[in-house]
């Protein structure tokens, strides 16, 4: 659709848009991974390998916190100042709606060596904590999809630029879906083999004791 007119509450309306969805998306990757997906585990998974997985993981998840509100800032970067060239060759006016990135991060300071000097891990409760992956997944793509709306309806974007914008949040979203999954193949990965190292061990022990 053509733009014959410039709107600039219109324009306000959509970057508010973007910036709700950025909120949602933060609230999915920062907010429910670290109370559904960290403290889900902290009572259910504990020793060494526990605390590597956790290490890496909050690596991934800090960098993708990063990217994404790179990402947002540089849509609502591009998007303001569309709207101001807009404003200046139709002697109109127009107010920057302001973006702050999110600094927050992950934090693993709950997932511990041992619980009460205990070591391993509740296999069967600790897979349905990381099987709420997906659906954190899904939020953050939601929070995306809105974003992209919302640059595709604030039609003053003029040539490919709005394609551009949609193009690096589909990237974001692509990245997101790739992290989690891969999250969850690894957690699965390291639940097994924790059950199965603490497993063996206090078979071997009881054998011990059986003087098996």
């Amino acid at each position: 659709m053509g733009l014959t007119g410039f709107n600039p509450n219109e324009v306000q309306s959509s970057i508010k848009s973007v910036i709700s969805a950025y909120n949602q998306l933060i609230a999915a990757v920062h907010d429910d991974m670290q109370n559904q997906f960290v403290k889900g585990m902290s009572d259910k998974w504990a020793c060494k390998q526990a605390q590597d997985f956790f290490t890496e993981f909050k690596k991934v998840v800090d960098e993708l916190i990063k990217k994404s509100g790179t990402t947002f800032k540089s849509v609502v970067d591009a998007m303001n100042s569309a709207a101001k060239a807009w404003a200046d060759n139709t002697k109109s006016g127009y107010t920057k709606t302001s973006f702050t990135e999110k600094t927050t991060k992950i934090d693993i300071s709950s997932i511990k060596e041992n619980i009460n000097g205990v070591r391993g891990v509740d296999k069967e409760q600790a897979n349905g904590v990381a099987a709420k992956l997906p659906t954190i997944a899904q939020s953050a793509a939601s929070a995306l999809d809105s974003a992209k709306r919302a640059v595709g309806t604030c039609g003053f974007v003029g040539g490919n630029q709005a394609s551009s914008l949609q193009n690096s949040l589909e990237t974001i979203k692509t990245n997101i879906n790739k992290a989690v999954t891969e999250i969850a193949t690894a957690a699965e990965k390291a639940i097994k083999q924790t059950s199965q190292n603490y497993t063996t061990t206090a078979n071997q022990i009881s054998n011990a004791f059986k003087g098996e």
